[in-house]
């Protein structure tokens, strides 16, 4: 996201699970927006694991455009995820989403020849992942459905540009919430003959109720990128991992411990990074752990029996493995058990 939009073959990044997709049986008809509407469409997920969320790290989606653009970059998207949206009246909390992303640059008609069509792969890895509440547990009530709300903004009055419509995926329902101007102004579907749904795909990190947690600011030496392999469970051997280390000839180690938070614990590590991991909470021994090979990486021992919580979190090194002595930091990677 930081790089901005490019052209490419495929996601960079995201994934490498598919968490929702409702493109299946759908795809053959579009509908133009107005510059003021915001269409809600809704989706479910299962109901697994501990953690009751999923955690989105990229998503699909596809649009027509009948707006001339030679340049290719006239179309600005919005996209909203809300954690709920009820069939006649949309999100409880809207206009207030639980993560929004307004993606700028787009191609509209790029042919002139009437109307271009495109797909789209937004990567939201490395600080722009959005977490969701998956489905209510059997016998808890009606299903509970996230929100997805779109708008397409041409900066001509709009109706020149929308989503394909149609498809189904888990959850979805024969229905989509309109607002106009920030008000509700009605719940449209299309009698089962064709779905109203706005299809897109969504990915998530493959790993099961491990969450990705990032500084909810930022230093300058948050930058590298933590990942797991497989589920943090007794009995397992988990592989830490950091993609794309930074800088030449630092040594990388990690801390884990049992409780943390985006709001982060300062420099404690540092000059220039967060520590997410509580530092009242890191367990020992053994901290750090060093991490090593061209990935540097670390491998668990068989786990043993676990808290409920576990974070770890990988900090690269100049000057000798120690307090104060870290340059750069990764996100930290929540563990529920």
């Amino acid at each position: 996201m930081t790089q901005g939009f490019q052209r490419s073959t495929s996601s960079y990044r995201s994934g490498p699970e598919t968490i929702f997709d409702n493109t299946l049986g759908g795809g053959y008809y579009f509908l133009l927006f107005d510059d003021a509407e915001e269409w809600i469409d809704e989706g479910a997920f299962a109901r697994r694991g501990i953690l009751p969320s999923e955690q989105i790290n990229g998503f699909d989606f596809s649009y027509c455009s009948t707006l001339p653009d030679a340049l290719g970059d006239a179309i600005t998207t919005e996209v909203r995820f809300y954690n709920d949206t009820i069939i006649g009246s949309g999100p409880s909390s809207h206009p207030n989403a639980e993560c929004a992303y307004g993606i700028a640059g787009l191609p509209g008609d790029t042919s002139l020849g009437g109307i271009s069509c495109w797909a789209v792969a937004i990567d939201l890895e490395g600080g722009f992942e959005c977490t969701l509440p998956q489905e209510a547990l059997p016998g808890g009530g009606t299903t509970t459905f996230f929100g997805v709300g779109w708008m397409y903004l041409d900066g001509f009055g709009g109706g020149q540009t929308g989503p394909f419509i149609g498809g189904s995926g888990y959850g979805s329902q024969d229905s989509m919430e309109l607002y106009t101007g920030g008000v509700h102004t009605g719940t449209f579907n299309f009698g089962g003959i064709l779905l109203a749904n706005l299809p897109m795909v969504m990915y998530g990190n493959g790993v099961l109720d491990t969450s990705v947690v990032n500084a909810d600011t930022p230093n300058t030496g948050d930058i590298l990128a933590l990942s797991s392999d497989v589920e943090f469970r007794t009995g397992n051997q988990v592989t830490w991992s950091l993609r794309d280390p930074g800088t030449v000839g630092l040594a990388y180690a990690m801390v884990v411990g049992t409780a943390g938070n985006s709001a982060g614990f300062g420099g404690l590590a540092g000059l220039g990074t967060n520590l997410l991991i509580d530092p009242g909470a890191i367990l020992s021994p053994p901290t750090p752990l060093v991490m090593s090979g061209t990935t540097p990486s670390f491998t668990t021992a068989p786990l043993p029996p676990l808290p409920p919580l576990v974070m770890a979190q990988a900090f690269g090194f100049s000057g000798g493995i120690g307090i104060g002595n870290a340059t750069e930091a990764s996100n930290a990677l929540m563990h529920n058990n």
